[in-house]
């Protein structure tokens, strides 16, 4: 069985809630598969075989500390339902048709786990944000932007139903890792050469919320705050 374990919810990062609320060693315990971010916002996290890798907004990849904390982490144990290969050269929007009609139905979420030979990453990081913290939409005008070419590695994330829009990101939400552990990050194009891809059904979606005051107390009924996600994803 595959199950999801979400921190924290989009919604709450677009409100603002960069503060790391999740001890890494609780978030790892429930997965050994997942990406996020850190505290203050910091960075690109993405977590291979139980290793959690932090790429920041310089470019830098290092291995982050159980110790640290996270404000919005989705991790599972990653057991593959099906698996694809493609070879010859396809870019996002391509693949992205490809993975569509191999998935158990578009209304479950799906872990995607990309392996192999990447012609072009796109991919950014977010840099660290200071409090008083601004909105995600400010936050993510202070971006590193990386163009990695001719790499092998992994690129792992989730498949978010539409309508869960708010509570995660509606559509793909992928990052980057390549095999030598120097390049990454969130991604938004590329294209492959000789991939695999392997995708799991997400069964159960197990919502970990925030106990801190500024969560309670904070109104995060904003209307413009689907419009926000989409601005920053």
């Amino acid at each position: 069985m595959n199950n999801l374990y979400q921190y924290s919810t989009m919604g709450a990062l677009v409100g603002g809630m960069f503060e790391g609320t999740f001890k890494l060693s609780d978030v790892l315990s429930t997965g050994n598969y997942g990406i996020g971010t850190m505290d203050g916002l910091n960075g690109e996290l993405i977590v291979l075989d139980g290793t959690p890798y932090l790429i920041e907004s310089t470019g830098k990849v290092r291995i982050v500390s159980p110790e640290e904390t996270t404000p919005f982490a989705s991790m599972m144990d990653f057991n593959p339902t099906k698996t694809l290969t493609f070879k010859g050269s396809l870019n996002k929007e391509q693949l992205d048709e490809e993975i569509l009609k191999a998935m158990q139905g578009m209304n479950y979420f799906h872990a995607i786990k990309i392996t192999g030979k990447f012609k072009l990453i796109k991919a950014r990081s977010v840099k660290k944000q200071q409090q008083p913290y601004p909105k995600l939409v400010e936050a993510v005008k202070e971006q590193g932007y990386f163009d990695i070419q001719d790499t092998e590695g992994t690129l792992f994330g989730f498949y978010t139903p539409h309508f869960i829009m708010g509570i995660g990101v509606g559509g793909y939400h992928v990052h980057y890792l390549s095999d030598d552990e120097t390049q990454g990050g969130h991604v938004f194009d590329y294209e492959i050469e000789d991939v695999k891809v392997e995708l799991a059904l997400q069964e159960d979606f197990i919502l970990k919320m925030p106990d801190t005051n500024h969560y309670r107390e904070n109104d995060l009924n904003d209307p413009e705050m689907l419009k926000d996600i989409e601005a920053s994803e």
